[in-house]
């Protein structure tokens, strides 16, 4: 089962099912159907798992970021759309299942999907193209071109898929939520110790050495190390900022080189040697509580972070921690972590017309400036723009969706991603050098790709 790669705060305890109770307005047609048909259509939609017909639009959705999004279909959408709207929240393990099984099987239960950017390889061609069933069409003037891109199947400027071989480039979804790593530090140990807002991981290192020597109790970084793909999204984008892309142009594995050997070295050796002890183990909790009390001084973290680490009842040292661009290497390259919303290619095509007129709501400007009052994750221009004040974060967030970087776009990518996190946590535990460890995520995950013709 894939695991998450989007965010660290999307472990959730239990399923929860938000149903929105018919609206009163709900379109003529749907109540022409007929008893009949709603009959049969309730049939099929329960042994799909489906959210019931009584319903215009049923969408599936992830707890927390799908619950944002069900918010803004209560306060807004609805009314605007004058459609009923149910929204049925997954933990993010149940939910790849439920998707795979109402997709691959033909299912017809939930019209629209809201799914994590990582399965979108893996479930584009079960998406309906999109454009086609939204009323006003993409506003692409004002959407960042990263979250375009990305619910683009092929991937534009991405290596060719062999599935998706002679496919023409399609929008077959939309980010709904703009997610993109970022780094927070605390400003206080910096300025303690004398050292500006960091620019390069040179300068997070250097940093990190002198509050690591000179604050009592503070470590100068925390690794989010646990084995496979915790401590993989921990290490992409610094990877990638500082070793280029993990694949060639023809899914030949990079980072066994020169520049991939050294990437791998300056994170286990280098920051490691100024985290706590046993990050080998360490998920998003134990990072977060770890800056947030102020014995670490800096890492990675995801927007929903901010609701914990800015929070002065939740953290310490919440007046002290500021949120910025990953520093660069060669280059920028923040891991894109973005969730997005795509119609069910199997359903009517009048219940891809609604699904297509929500979808169209909730990207409008007006939706986008309600979802930000409401704590969401932007993805437009002009609502970055207008609103920037509303979150600390928010800058910070706006220029990196801006440089952002998918994973790499294969149906493959969870087994190849849990392959070189197991490795890496090999490396940073001691267990093997960086040398050998790439050696081996060469040598596995060109044969998960040979595996599925590739080469």
């Amino acid at each position: 089962m894939p695991t998450s790669g989007s965010g660290d705060d999307n472990r959730h305890r239990g399923a929860s099912s938000v149903r929105s109770a018919p609206n009163a307005r709900s379109s003529r047609r749907r109540f022409l159907t007929g008893v009949a048909g709603t009959a049969a259509a309730t049939g099929i939609a329960g042994c799909l798992g489906g959210g019931g017909s009584d319903n215009d639009v049923n969408i599936i959705a992830v707890e927390g970021e799908g619950r944002l999004v069900q918010n803004l279909i209560d306060e807004y959408v609805e009314a605007e759309t004058e459609l009923s709207i149910d929204v049925t929240l997954f933990p993010y393990a149940n939910l790849y299942e439920r998707v795979n099984s109402v997709l691959t099987t033909g299912g017809t239960g939930y019209d629209a999907i809201l799914i994590d950017d990582t399965w979108f390889p893996q479930f584009a061609t079960y998406f309906d193209p999109l454009e086609q069933w939204l009323p006003e069409g993409l506003p692409e003037d004002q959407l960042i071109d990263t979250t375009v891109d990305i619910a683009t199947w092929p991937t534009p400027d991405a290596p060719t898929v062999p599935s998706a071989e002679g496919m023409d480039e399609t929008v077959r979804g939309q980010v709904v939520v703009g997610n993109t790593q970022m780094f927070v530090y605390n400003t206080a140990y910096y300025e303690e110790v004398g050292e500006d807002e960091p620019q390069n991981w040179d300068d997070v290192l250097r940093a990190g050495q002198r509050i690591d020597d000179e604050i009592d109790g503070a470590n100068g970084y925390v690794i989010r190390g646990q084995r496979g793909n915790p401590i993989d999204t921990n290490f992409m984008s610094l990877g990638r900022s500082l070793a280029g892309d993990m694949f060639d142009e023809d899914w030949r594995y990079q980072w066994n080189d020169g520049p991939g050997e050294e990437a791998v070295q300056f994170f286990v050796e280098e920051l490691n040697s100024i985290s706590p002890d046993g990050v080998a183990s360490f998920d998003s909790d134990q990072v977060l509580n770890r800056i947030g009390d102020g014995s670490a001084a800096q890492g990675l973290a995801w927007p929903a972070a901010s609701s914990t680490l800015l929070n002065p009842e939740d953290a310490e040292e919440a007046d002290n921690l500021e949120f910025i661009p990953i520093p660069e290497g060669d280059r920028q390259a923040p891991t894109q972590g973005n969730w997005m919303l795509g119609i069910n290619a199997n359903i009517a095509d009048e219940r891809k017309e609604d699904a297509g007129e929500v979808i169209q709501t909730i990207i409008s400007k007006e939706a986008q400036d309600r979802y930000v009052e409401l704590g969401g994750v932007p993805f437009r221009h002009d609502t970055f723009e207008d609103n920037m004040d509303a979150e600390p974060w928010y800058e910070a967030l706006y220029e990196s969706l801006q440089n952002a970087v998918p994973r790499p776009r294969t149906p493959l990518w969870n087994e190849i991603d849990i392959t070189q996190g197991e490795y890496l946590n090999s490396a940073l535990t001691g267990e093997i050098d960086p040398s050998d460890a790439l050696d081996e995520i060469e040598n596995d995950v060109e044969s998960i790709l040979g595996g599925a013709d590739y080469y």
